[in-house]
Formats: structure tokens, C-alpha cells, sequence
């Protein structure tokens, strides 16, 4: 760039001849001091700096008069001007920096708009109205093309198999210095190995790479990442990425247990073959490690004796995590065992805490070694006694409060001069047990040590008939029989031992023909009890004082019915046909009942049947003789609704003739 001065010819004449007039004629008034003469001046210089203009910018010029010795002249004012306005413009100018807003001033600045050429004129006027001139010739160059790098950190990264996400950032430099990454769009990232997993951040400007905890061969691999410049190709950068040679990382699987009884303990397995035994509540973890993706399935292989343990959350697979949230609660144990009198075995059954569905335990059904007709447990469930009416035998089996397994207890067998034994009950003090045969009962006290019979004692009832039922009151001081053929239920007194006090019985008649089950409420005020022929319920209502049923209800209910139960609150009773037209429903009110609506069906079948609510009162088991048959349903508080429990009805063994439901408490 270059800039040049031409001089005024005429502006410097008179400056000059103004000069000499005033020093030949001097001054009109002698007391004023000579006023100095402004310079002459010589030419202007423009000052454009060293920068080439391009396309797009601004420069600053800078105008100075000078006089002949090359002093600078004051005074004079300064306009700019540009040839061509589409190459270069005056923006403004101005005698101090920065500059004013009209372009007139020492200092101008001008704004290159393209490329070209362009003389930009400096005219300086002078006080006295003479001009010099200065023409800048600019040559505008073309504005670069901006140019982007794109480059990741780190540009080679190691990964763990199965550690955490690991992050790769990307920076973006211009050409001229500026940082380009928001200029980019449309970003990708890729990798050319699977096992190096990828994941872009939201905005696309960095991602996280990770591999999962299966994959722990070596590898390499080319990281990727892509974005659209403007108004260009796509740009594109890679990193390396590696990974070693490593054992696949390995998670514990475990939880917590609740409700375990103290001093008990309990023994969970998984699929793959581990076994941890636990002996209190808390948080467990199973023995040895997993490793990631794997299955998992821990079950309980052995239950504390007396309880029922349930797992949740149990089964899933191993992820990139220890796994905490299996779920292990224990409750009481319950037992559901069927007598099969046709092929002479116990069908026993673990009760789901949750549901109520039946479970054969392992091993069932157990040999009971003759026909059975009935069977009774103590109060805590160890033993139970089962009569045998073809050999006149009450025989003892001991049931394992873990395993649920029933056996014979050698040597516990006990016989009755009485025929045809048909019904057991057990005293709520678990100190004797009554046995009904013929027209009469067997009493046998029950040794507390071997926890077997101890010898037996008869009692025969007044006039004729079979014994098919026999219940103890729930305080235990009276037993009740009911004989099938007079129409009797005769009651003895019980001593607070559990004996039977004399051999007479006081016979109540009940208004039926054939009495064939009974069941007490909790009270003991209300005595329900079946007539199979006459297709009746009796609701009696009993003295507290003195035990005597003193009034009786009788109802219709369904044909043949076998049995009855009442709930432990006393509300609801349920009675079950002998030929297979299902359970009838009653509610208990006052001294009387009131039928339910609907009946709940048990299947084909016919002969004996026998019921039994849980000591809970949620549900109801029923077994029919030619079913081969156990059914569950849950029973509704409110309202005594039956519903059938999930997976019932289940199957048992041949001749259905008794059911029992065991709480063993060890």
C-alpha cells in the first residue's frame, strides 16, 4: 500500500505573501505582541498501518499535515472519501480514537466489503481555507476459506471389560483461531468393534465407551466420530481403542432373610449348584461369585422345622452388579395331609404362605401300613394318631416339622376291644386322645415321653348305634359323640387331666336320624352337627355351665351332607355334600344360621367327604372319597365367599377318608 503529498501551489503563494506584507508594514498598534504565523504546509501523510485488508475487515488511517521542515501543521480539519463504495467504505472518522460517528477526523476507519481496489481520499482544509490532499490505494484481498481440525481426547483409550463407562471428548479448531465445535452438526459415532459399546452424549459433542462384563478377550478397536461443517465435506477424527486380556469380572448374589426363628436354620441352593445354610435374619450372600449375564435362580432346598420360608425377587440374571434384592421370609409351617385308605397311604402337602396352593412334600405319599379312617395331631403337631378300623388300631406317626415326611413310630401301635374304629380327637391339652369305635369310645392317655398311647380305656354309650364323630369342647372339660343310628349325641365329662370322669354319658337326643359330624364354635356355646340321611344341619346351643345342648336349630342343607366346619372367628360355616354337590356356606347369627349365596362346587364324586378350616381362617381343604382329590379355597372375611386357591384342585392318593391341617411348633 502506498500513499503520496501534492502541495497547494496557490494556498502556499499566499501564506507566503501574507508573510512578507505583514513584517514590511509592522503593526498599527505598537503594544501588541506579533502573532505567531501558522507553517505553511508541505503535504499530508496518511499512516495505514502494516495489516493487508481483506474481505470483511476494518483498518484504521491515521492523516497528518506536515509543514516544509516536516513539523507537524495544527489547525487544519480532515474528510475521507472512498472511490468505490462496494470495495471499501468510510465507516467514521475522527480526531481522537476511537472514532466519532461522521467521517471527518485525524483518524478514519474504514470497512473492506470486497475484494478490489479502492483509493481512499484524506483532504485536509486549512483555518485560511487552503486544501492538500493524500489518495491511499487499497487493494482488498478475497477472504480466506475457513478451515476446521477436529480432534478426540483421549486418542487412544483402554477399557475395561465390565468397569464404567469411560468419556471421549472432541475439540474443534477454525482457521482463524476460533473454536468451531458449535459450527459442526449432524454429529455420529461409531465403533468398528461390537464389544466396544458406544454411547453419544445428548448434544453429540463427546460419548462414553465401555464393554460389558462378558467381554474380557483382548481386542482393538477404531473409534469414530463424524459432524457437517458448514457449507463443506464431512469432517471426521478417530481414536484408538484397546482393551486386555482379563478374568470376566464376577458378582456376588445374595439378600436379606426375615421371620427366621431363633435357633433355626434354613439351606438355599441356585442352578448353578450353590449352596449357602443360613442361621439367622439379615443380609446373606450366596458363596460363590457370578459372573456377569449369568442366571440365578435360589430356591429354598431345605426349610427351618416348624416354618416355611418363600423367596422373591430370587430368580433373574447377573448384570454389571452385585445382586441384593432377593427376598427371603419365613412363617409358620403348614401341613396339609390327606389319608388315602384305598392304596393305605398319607398324601402331605407344604402350604404356600401367599397363596394357600398345595405342595406334595418330597417323599409323598408315605406308607401308613393299613387302611386309614381318620387322623388327629397334637396341638403341636409332632404326632398324629390314625385309626385303622380293619385291625381295631389307633397307630402313631411322627410328622418332620422341616421336611413335612411322615413315619410310622415303631411300637405305637395300640388296640380296642371296640369295633371299627372311626374317628380320633386329640384334648387341647395334648394329653389324651379319644378314639370313637362301635357305640362307643376308647380313651387313651398319651405318654408325655414317647409321646405315644399308654394304654386305653373303653366306654360304651347307652343304646345302640356307631360312633362317626367324636369333638372335645374348646375348654376341653366335655366330649361330645355323635351316633349315627339313635339319633344321639351323648356327652362325658372330661377331668382337667384329659380323662374321662366315670363310664356313664348323658345321651341328648338332636332331632335327626343320623348325626355324622360335628364342630364346635370358639366359644363353645354353639355345637353344629350333619345328618346325612335326613340332609339337615343342627345348630345346638349348648350350656357353658354344665355342657348340655339345650335347644336345637335344624336347617336344610345339601343331600348327604358329610361334614361341617366353622370358622375360628365363629362367623362362617361351611358344610360339604357326601355326593359331590359341593360346600354350602352359612353364616353364624345369634343361636341360629342364615345361608350364603352360591355354592362352591367340588368336582365329581361321591361317598364320605371331610373339611377342615386353617387355623387362620383363611381357607378351606376338602377331600372326597372317590375323587382321588384335595381342593383349596380362600375364604373372604367379609362375606364368606369361597374362591378356588390357584392350582387346585390337586391331586391325591385313592379313597379320600380324612384331612388334616398341621401347624408343628418344635
Amino acid at each position: 500500500m502506498f500513499s503520496y503529498a501534492f502541495a497547494g501551489a496557490r494556498a502556499a503563494g499566499l501564506a507566503m505573501l501574507a508573510a512578507a506584507l505583514l513584517a514590511a508594514c509592522g503593526s498599527d498598534d505598537a503594544d501588541s505582541p506579533a502573532q505567531p504565523a501558522t507553517p505553511a504546509a508541505s503535504r499530508l501523510v496518511v499512516d495505514t498501518g502494516s495489516a493487508a485488508p481483506v474481505a470483511g475487515g476494518t483498518l484504521t488511517l491515521k492523516a497528518t499535515l506536515l509543514a516544509a521542515d516536516g513539523t507537524e501543521v495544527k489547525g487544519a480539519s480532515f474528510a475521507w472519501t472512498s472511490s468505490d463504495e462496494t470495495v471499501a467504505t468510510v465507516l467514521s472518522a475522527s480526531d481522537k480514537a476511537p472514532t466519532a460517528a461522521a467521517p471527518v477526523g485525524i483518524y478514519a476507519t474504514i470497512r473492506t466489503l470486497a475484494a478490489g481496489r479502492a483509493d481512499i481520499t484524506a483532504t485536509a482544509t486549512l483555518p485560511d481555507g487552503s486544501r492538500i490532499a493524500s489518495v491511499t490505494h487499497l487493494t482488498v484481498q478475497a477472504t480466506p476459506a475457513v478451515s476446521y481440525t477436529l480432534t478426540l481426547t483421549p486418542a487412544t483409550l483402554t477399557v475395561v471389560a465390565g468397569a464404567a463407562a469411560q468419556t471421549v471428548s472432541v475439540a474443534v479448531r477454525r482457521s482463524d483461531g476460533v473454536d468451531g465445535v458449535a459450527d459442526l452438526a449432524n454429529w455420529s459415532w461409531t465403533s468398528d468393534d461390537a464389544s466396544f459399546v458406544v454411547t453419544p452424549a445428548a448434544d453429540g459433542r463427546g460419548a462414553k465407551v465401555a464393554s460389558p462384563g462378558s467381554a474380557y478377550s483382548a481386542a482393538a478397536a477404531t473409534l469414530t466420530a463424524c459432524a457437517d461443517a458448514p457449507a463443506g465435506p464431512r469432517l471426521c477424527a478417530n481414536a484408538a481403542l484397546t482393551r486386555n486380556t482379563s478374568l470376566p469380572p464376577t458378582y456376588t448374589v445374595g439378600g436379606t432373610v426375615s421371620g427366621l426363628a431363633a435357633g433355626k436354620s434354613l439351606q438355599l441352593a441356585d442352578i448353578s449348584g450353590d449352596t449357602q445354610v443360613i442361621a439367622g435374619n439379615g443380609v446373606f450372600t450366596m458363596p460363590t461369585p457370578r459372573p456377569g449375564a449369568s442366571s440365578y435362580a435360589v430356591s429354598v432346598s431345605a426349610q427351618p422345622a416348624g416354618q416355611t420360608c418363600s423367596v422373591t425377587h430370587g430368580t433373574g440374571t447377573v448384570a454389571s452388579g452385585n445382586v441384593a434384592d432377593i427376598a427371603v421370609a419365613c412363617v409358620q409351617a403348614q401341613f396339609v395331609v390327606v389319608a388315602n385308605r384305598a392304596d393305605q397311604t398319607f398324601s402331605v402337602y407344604r402350604v404356600d404362605p401367599a397363596s394357600g396352593a398345595l405342595a406334595a412334600v418330597q417323599g409323598s405319599p408315605f406308607t401308613s401300613g393299613d387302611n386309614v379312617n381318620d387322623i388327629a395331631f397334637l396341638p403341636n403337631g409332632q404326632v398324629g394318631y390314625a385309626v385303622m378300623p380293619n385291625t381295631n388300631r389307633v397307630v402313631s406317626f411322627r410328622l418332620d416339622p422341616a421336611t413335612g415326611a411322615m413315619a410310622e413310630i415303631p411300637g405305637s401301635a395300640r388296640s380296642s376291644v371296640l369295633t371299627a374304629p372311626q374317628a380320633v380327637t386329640v384334648h387341647p391339652t395334648g394329653r389324651s386322645l379319644i378314639v370313637g369305635a362301635g357305640r362307643g369310645i376308647v380313651w387313651y392317655p398319651i405318654d408325655p415321653a414317647s409321646l405315644v398311647p399308654a394304654g386305653g380305656v373303653d366306654y360304651e354309650a347307652s343304646g345302640l348305634g356307631q360312633t362317626r364323630d367324636v369333638e372335645f369342647s374348646p375348654d376341653g372339660l366335655y366330649l361330645y359323640t355323635a351316633n349315627s343310628i339313635v339319633g344321639q349325641i351323648p356327652k362325658f365329662p372330661i377331668a382337667s387331666n384329659g380323662g374321662v370322669i366315670g363310664f356313664g354319658s348323658i345321651d341328648y337326643s338332636v332331632g335327626v336320624i343320623m348325626p355324622s359330624a360335628m364342630s364346635f364354635s370358639p366359644d363353645g356355646r354353639t355345637l353344629l352337627y350333619t345328618s346325612e340321611q335326613d340332609g339337615l344341619l343342627g345348630v345346638g346351643t349348648v350350656d357353658p355351665a354344665g355342657g348340655q345342648i339345650q335347644s336345637s336349630q335344624l336347617v336344610p342343607t345339601a343331600p348327604f351332607p358329610s361334614d361341617v366346619a366353622m370358622t375360628p372367628s365363629g362367623q362362617f360355616a361351611f358344610v360339604l355334600s357326601g355326593i359331590g354337590a359341593g360346600i354350602t356356606g352359612y353364616k353364624v347369627v345369634g343361636p341360629g344360621v342364615v345361608p350364603l349365596p352360591g355354592i362352591a362346587p367340588t368336582g365329581p364324586g361321591s361317598g364320605s367327604g371331610r373339611l377342615k378350616v386353617e387355623p387362620g381362617g383363611r381357607r378351606l381343604y376338602v377331600a372326597m372319597f372317590n375323587q382321588n382329590l384335595v381342593s383349596g379355597f380362600s375364604i373372604d372375611a367379609t362375606t364368606g365367599a369361597l374362591t378356588p386357591i390357584p392350582g387346585s384342585p390337586f391331586p391325591t392318593g385313592f379313597g379320600n377318608t380324612s384331612i388334616a391341617i398341621v401347624e408343628p411348633r418344635p
